[in-house]
């Protein structure tokens, strides 16, 4: 699991899960330390008490830094795409949501089988 911004990998080391091994630590870790690199907010008032059961079996959320950019990058149009690789179909009525954390104005264009995201 990456994320492409301008065909530049993020992270550069993928996410290789297996949430049927117990093998999401990293994952884990990435979304339960969010609040606190994002917003400079201290452990205890951003913890979110999901255990790591939890978080694999009610709360799978994957959480991708671009904050590091090139000033480039930050004034000009970023194509954005999310890839995902499962070794099996998700199960049926399983949604996906993506939010984008950005003090940019965004704009979002489909062309029927992708959304572009347009930072102005």
């Amino acid at each position: 699991m990456c994320v492409l911004m301008n065909q530049k990998k993020y992270p550069e080391a993928e996410y290789h899960l297996s949430f049927h091994n117990q093998q999401c630590s990293r994952a884990y870790r990435d979304s339960t330390t969010f609040s606190e690199k994002f917003y400079g907010m201290n452990e205890l008032i951003t913890q979110r008490n999901i255990t790591p059961a939890d978080y694999k079996d009610l709360y799978p959320m994957f959480v991708f830094d671009l904050s590091k950019q090139a000033e480039r990058i930050k004034t000009s149009v970023v194509d954005i795409q999310i890839k995902a690789v499962f070794d099996a179909a998700p199960p049926a009525g399983t949604n996906t949501y993506a939010i984008v954390i950005s003090d940019k104005l965004l704009t979002f264009e489909s062309d029927g089988n992708k959304i572009n995201v347009v930072y102005k």
